[in-house]
């Protein structure tokens, strides 16, 4: 058995008195790791969890990739349309890689209620498009059928739906301008059958879903043709890599957009959390080293006499260093012990029972989301273990300096 270890366990056996400075520090060196840990997961399972909550829900609403006309990338309002055999889709869409796409079509209107009226965007989707993608951000009533005859009903936020004063079953109507932009304007006259909300101002205050027949005949398009496609892709595909292929296989008057780039303000937004999850490891991992290293020079000085008639019996410094550095690292896995079932507790109970709440306005989701996940666990408890040892090779060559003459003279 190595000979430090057990000199170290035999150390931490003995009965230590608990009014002591080095009782004390220790508890308190424990209880910093345990929360430096602490803060540290949930920073962590928070940040990952707000991020891919956003994600989903900006996927949700517009696919991982969008392939329009370059005239319609960088406008809410599709004004060019795109056939389906311009896609040459049999090259990208066969791949393992993408999942689906859908035709979708925007345009511009302005809606009327009986009480009052908003500007907004109708989105036109089709037979194709998947409805489940919004099933989390269902209020009340049904999708509209978009697959069998054309039909009036379409779909709309909470928000528009409290601004215009309506609810499921009431008519609206809504103005389109026509395609000459003169004169008398394109009218439609819809009916609610479904009311969904995300917490996203962005698309909460925005989109009305329709069929997209609709918009196909007031632009005077054929059946085939759509303002753009969007692309979702399977698990674990390099986004940019897909995009890069697709755009590649598209005739050169077509465009392929990531969904970070639709929305750039969102995700510069999203990579803040990245930042400031680093000030709260570097903070915490400050925080635990310094009272790591405190209790490590309480330790070696309250048994200078030991050194000292450890050194006399011919023990090398380096032996000595090992006895406190074992000691150290006990505390260590004490601390990450009490840390890891605390922090584990309360995000698998957040993660449950959802106890905290967000203001959906600032953060887009009204409860705090929880992502776990077993690799960053590991990689924070080995990381805080491996650098606080590092740390802690510094106070430990004190034990170098300590010379058994002095230390071990009769008071």
């Amino acid at each position: 058995m190595n000979f430090g270890l057990f000199l170290a366990h035999r150390m931490r056996n003995q009965n230590i008195d608990k009014s002591s400075a080095s009782s004390r520090i220790i508890k308190i060196a424990v209880s910093a790791i345990a929360i430096g840990l602490i803060m540290m997961m949930i920073a962590v399972a928070t940040s990952l969890g707000l991020q891919q909550e956003i994600k989903k829900k900006i996927v949700a609403f517009s696919g991982e990739l969008y392939i329009a006309p370059f005239e319609n990338n960088h406008s809410k309002v599709s004004t060019k349309p795109i056939q389906f055999s311009e896609l040459n889709q049999e090259k990208w869409n066969t791949s393992s890689d993408v999942e689906h796409f859908q035709g979708v079509a925007s345009k511009a209107a302005l809606v009327k209620s009986k009480t009052d009226f908003e500007g907004l965007i109708v989105k036109g989707v089709g037979a194709d498009y998947r409805w489940e993608n919004l099933s989390s951000y269902l209020v009340s009533g049904n999708y509209p059928n978009t697959r069998s005859k054309l039909n009036n009903e379409v779909f709309l936020s909470q928000t528009l739906a409290d601004r215009l004063q309506v609810g499921i079953g009431d008519r609206i109507t809504a103005y389109f301008q026509n395609e000459s932009k003169t004169g008398t304007p394109n009218t439609r006259y819809f009916s609610i059958v479904g009311i969904y909300e995300t917490g996203f101002p962005d698309f909460d205050n925005t989109y009305l879903f329709a069929d997209i027949r609709h918009i196909q005949r007031i632009n005077k398009w054929d059946t085939d043709e759509v303002g753009g496609f969007e692309v979702f892709l399977k698990q674990n595909v390099d986004l940019d890599k897909k995009n890069i292929q697709i755009y590649n296989e598209i005739p050169p008057q077509i465009d392929a957009v990531t969904v970070d780039l639709m929305f750039p303000s969102l995700f510069e937004w999203i990579s803040l959390f990245d930042f400031n999850v680093l000030i709260i490891l570097f903070l915490m991992i400050l925080v635990g080293t310094l009272n790591m290293a405190t209790a490590l020079l309480v330790l070696i000085l309250e048994r200078s006499k030991m050194i000292g008639l450890l050194k006399s019996l011919g023990a090398k410094n380096r032996m000595i260093q090992s006895v406190f550095l074992w000691n150290a690292l006990y505390i260590i896995f004490k601390g990450l012990l009490i840390g890891n079932i605390t922090a584990l507790i309360f995000l698998f109970g957040q993660q449950k029972f959802n106890f905290i709440h967000l203001d959906p306005k600032t953060y887009y989701v009204s409860e705090v989301p929880i992502l776990l996940s077993l690799s960053n666990f590991l990689i924070l408890n080995a990381g805080i273990v491996f650098i606080c040892t590092l740390v802690l090779y510094i106070p430990s060559f004190i034990v170098i300096k300590i010379d058994p003459s002095k230390v071990m003279r009769i008071q």
